[in-house]
């Protein structure tokens, strides 16, 4: 089994393996009880006690259980401080980064009181909570120094963060999902995080919301929460499932009632995911809040943002653009003819009222409606599929690595998107704009190396003009990828479509785990929407049923879903 696939599935049993009761995890040390307050639906908050340095240790000794004394959490990682010395104990963050490793620390002697620690890493956390999975192989050096303080050796200078083998990370760490909105607070858009497992993790995940998105979707998101929204109680308890959240006066100093609804709906909808949570309070330094009737204005947020369940796809004898819906196919009502113009790669709107397409040339992408005739709205070079968001923006790429956008409802604007990889050796091979239109996912092919893919958050103007797009956040495949498409608001679907190869199509979880699917032999398109996934050969449809493929006959080619 290939080692990413293994990280994957480690990672996807986390909660799973923390199961009420006692638990045997490989980690010397005493394993503590779980928290007596969880309910039985609940994750275990395990508690490690590891030992502190022992007398007359060894410089490699004492390194070594400092890294296995990160997994005790408690007190501030105060075992952990133990092996470091005063000055080292007070500068040091253990939060600013979590590396998930594999196997054993090699210490290496480097030179007078250094020490190199190399470790086989899997995986990494960044400071909020941010997992990306590391490249097969990857190994990661840490450098210490030491000094003796009372005739005991102690460590002076190290990196901040911890180090976490993969079972001590499936003990301390779970996901949560934080919320955000799109610009225009019409739908939400989710923030998945690996948060340490702890009684009062409630108050972590508030403290997160306060402190912003991951840095993929900085400038692509916004929070209703001002920048100096602070919680005046630091914690939030829940008791008989309501968590009771309790804000500064400051937080709520010029307000609106709606900016105020929007920010209990935010609290709502990321806590009441939480176990044992089914209610939410939100006070102001313990004063009520009433949210009984929302404010004129307020629009309760989309949570879902799907496609539905309808295809536009080419009919294979008429060439002509055709929705298809549960084995049944027909004309889009009101739209032109279009096959003197060799249509290739079609998607349209969730309102299924606007197609668009490339033509066979790959240079000209067409607009068709419900006027007499498609139109042209951008030109270029070797253009890639159109994918079109909600805001009625259709993306492509030309030249291998030149974003452009055009609206369907300007055919005399083309933007050209900024974005991380403009004027680099690297080709994107694909786009696809995430349901809700705040995200970017991407395959990037480098001149040399696999092609790999990413998330970028969608920067947009406020007229929900895009812009260009910003930080980039990398999903780890077990193949490189030449097509991806939105499964869900927080899954992508990837693969390598080939007409001659086997094709094994991967589900992506912004989590870290995988699913793979059944593998198929030489299909060159798929599709994904209304929980369903399509794959194409170049003679037969197929529709996926519980891990299996079922041919749909008569069904047109090219599907794609809305988007």
């Amino acid at each position: 089994m290939r080692v990413a696939h293994y990280v994957r599935l480690l990672i996807v049993v986390l909660v799973a393996t923390l199961v009420a009761g006692c638990a045997s995890i490989p980690q010397s040390g005493q394993v503590g009880e779980s928290d007596p307050q969880a309910e039985p639906n609940r994750d275990v908050a395990y508690t490690f006690n590891p030992a502190g340095p022992a007398a007359d240790a060894t410089p490699t000794s004492i390194i070594n259980g400092f890294i296995l004394a990160a997994t005790g959490i408690q007190g501030d990682f105060s075992t952990a401080r133990e092996f470091l010395t005063d000055a080292a104990a007070h500068q040091w963050d253990p939060y600013a980064q979590t590396t998930i490793y594999t196997g054993r620390p090699i210490v290496d002697a480097t030179g007078d009181d250094q020490y190199t620690v190399e470790l086989s890493i899997v995986g990494s956390l960044d400071d909020a909570g941010v997992l990306e999975v590391a490249d097969e192989g990857a190994t990661q050096d840490a450098q210490f120094r030491l000094v003796q303080v009372d005739g005991q050796w102690r460590i002076d200078e190290l990196p901040d963060g911890i180090n976490l083998d993969a079972a001590q990370f499936r003990a301390l760490f779970n996901t949560q999902t934080l919320y955000w909105y799109d610009p225009t607070y019409t739908y939400v858009v989710p923030d998945v995080r690996w948060m340490l497992n702890t009684p009062d993790q409630t108050t972590t995940i508030v403290e997160a919301l306060l402190n912003g998105p991951a840095h993929y979707l900085a400038g692509a998101v916004v929070t209703a929460f001002p920048q100096n929204a602070e919680l005046f109680r630091n914690t939030v308890p829940v008791s008989n499932a309501i968590a009771q959240v309790d804000f500064t006066d400051e937080t709520f100093r010029d307000t609106s009632a709606l900016a105020r609804y929007r920010m209990y709906q935010q609290l709502e909808l990321t806590l009441q995911r939480y176990p044992g949570v089914s209610e939410v309070t939100m006070t102001r330094e313990r004063a009520t809040l009433e949210f009984d009737d929302p404010p004129e204005g307020f629009v309760a947020a989309d949570t879902t943002a799907t496609t539905g369940d309808t295809q536009i796809g080419i009919h294979p004898e008429t060439n002509q653009l055709v929705s298809y819906q549960a084995d049944s196919s027909g004309p889009l009502p009101g739209f032109p003819n279009v096959a003197n113009l060799d249509p290739i790669e079609p998607t349209m709107n969730r309102e299924r009222d606007t197609a668009a397409f490339l033509n066979s040339d790959r240079d000209t992408m067409y607009v068709a409606n419900n006027t007499t005739q498609a139109f042209e709205i951008a030109t270029g070079k070797d253009l890639i599929a159109p994918s079109m968001d909600v805001h009625d923006w259709v993306f492509t790429v030309t030249d291998g690595n030149t974003i452009i956008a055009s609206n369907t409802n300007r055919n005399d604007q083309v933007l050209e998107i900024m974005h991380p990889w403009a004027g680099r050796e690297e080709d994107i091979t694909a786009l696809r704009i995430s349901p809700e239109g705040t995200r970017a996912a991407l395959v990037v092919r480098p001149e040399e190396g696999p092609a790999q893919l990413y998330i970028a958050g969608v920067i947009r103007d406020e007229d929900n003009q895009p812009q260009a797009l910003g930080n980039t956040f990398r999903l780890q495949t077990d193949e490189p990828p030449n097509q991806v498409a939105w499964y869900s608001t927080a899954e992508i679907l990837a693969g390598r479509v080939s007409s001659r190869e086997r094709v094994e199509l991967e589900l992506i979880g912004f989590n870290g785990p995988s699913v793979n699917f059944k593998p198929m032999l030489g299909m060159v398109n798929f599709s994904t929407g209304a929980g369903n996934v399509y794959a194409e050969t170049e003679d037969n449809v197929y529709l996926r049923v519980g891990n299996n493929w079922r041919a749909q006959p008569d069904a047109p080619t090219q599907l794609s879903y809305p988007g």
